[in-house]
C-alpha cells in the first residue's frame, strides 16, 4: 500500500479499479477523523483501507464518519466491511438507496454547507449523480471531490468519458465551487486534462473550465446537427482525437435540457 500525504491533515491511497484507479482519503481533525469514500470491492477493506487506518493510528475511537461521495461501486464497494469493523461510525451519504441498503447502521444525509468535526464542510456537486458531494477542509481550503467533478474523462481508459447525467445541475455546481475560491482540489481519478489535483487559483479554474467544456461541446454538436441521433453525436464527439470517449447519456441529457429551455 502506497499512501500519499496531501497535507498534515489529509492522506490518500490509490486502489485499482478495472482499468483505472480510485482513491480513499482520511481527513483528520482534533475532534476525530472522516474517511472519504470506501473503495470498490469488499476485499479492499482488509487489503487497503484498514492497513491505511492502522498506519495512521486511526481506530474505533478516532473514526467518526465515513463519507460516501456518491453511491457507485468504486466509491462505496467496501462500506459494509468497514461498518462491520466500525459499527458505531456514522455514514454521511446523500443517497436514499444507500440508506435503505444499511438500515441497521447510522446513515445521515448531509446538507450543502453542513459542517462536521468543526472544520469539514459539505459541498454538494450534483451532475455525475444526483447524490454527489464533496468535502471542503476549511483549514487549508482544500476540496476533496471524489468523482463529483466530471472533466473530459479519465486518463488511461476509453470507457470513462465525461460521465454527466445532470448537465444543468453540474454547470450550476461547478460555478458554485468556483465562487468558493478554493485553493486546491483533489479528485478520485486521473482526469483529462488536469490529472488528480489542481493547486492554486489558475489550476483550479482550469479544472473547473474543463468540467464545463464537454457539456458545451455536446450542446454545440446537437445544435449544429439537429437530424443526428445521440449515438451519431457521440461519434462526432469521439472523432476529436484530443478528447477521451464520451458517455452518450450526456448527449441525451443535453438534448433534453435544450428541449426544455434549461440551457
Amino acid at each position: 500500500m502506497y499512501m500519499i500525504t496531501i497535507n498534515e491533515n489529509i492522506h490518500k491511497i490509490a486502489l485499482p479499479y478495472k482499468d483505472i484507479f480510485t482513491t480513499v482519503c482520511t481527513l483528520e481533525t482534533e475532534d476525530g477523523v472522516l474517511l472519504f469514500d470506501a473503495a470498490s470491492f469488499p476485499e479492499d477493506a482488509e487489503g487497503y483501507i484498514l492497513p491505511m487506518l492502522e498506519k495512521l493510528g486511526i481506530g474505533e475511537k478516532e473514526l467518526k464518519y465515513i463519507f460516501i461521495s456518491h453511491n457507485h461501486n468504486d466509491h462505496a464497494g467496501a462500506l459494509r466491511e468497514l461498518l462491520e469493523r466500525f459499527p458505531d461510525v456514522t455514514v454521511l451519504s446523500r443517497s436514499k438507496a444507500l440508506k435503505e441498503k444499511y438500515p441497521e447502521y447510522k446513515v445521515y444525509a448531509p446538507g450543502d454547507g453542513e459542517v462536521f468535526l468543526k472544520v469539514l464542510r459539505v459541498v454538494t456537486i450534483p451532475g455525475h449523480t444526483e447524490d454527489s458531494a464533496a468535502i471542503l477542509d476549511t483549514r487549508s481550503n482544500t476540496l476533496v471531490t471524489g468523482d463529483c467533478l466530471q472533466l473530459y474523462g479519465i486518463f488511461g481508459s476509453g470507457a470513462w468519458g465525461a460521465n454527466i447525467s445532470l448537465p444543468v445541475e453540474h454547470i450550476e455546481a461547478v460555478e458554485k465551487v468556483r465562487a468558493l475560491g478554493v485553493d486546491a482540489v483533489y479528485t478520485a481519478h486521473d482526469y483529462h486534462p488536469c490529472g488528480t489535483s489542481a493547486k492554486g487559483a489558475a489550476e483550479v479554474n482550469r479544472m473547473l473550465d474543463s468540467c464545463l467544456e464537454p457539456i458545451e461541446t455536446v450542446k454545440r454538436l446537437v445544435r449544429e446537427n439537429p437530424g443526428k441521433e445521440d449515438a451519431e453525436i457521440g461519434v462526432l464527439y469521439n472523432s476529436m482525437a484530443e478528447l477521451p470517449r464520451l458517455n452518450t447519456k450526456l448527449v441525451a441529457a443535453v438534448r433534453d435540457a435544450l428541449a426544455k429551455g434549461r440551457m
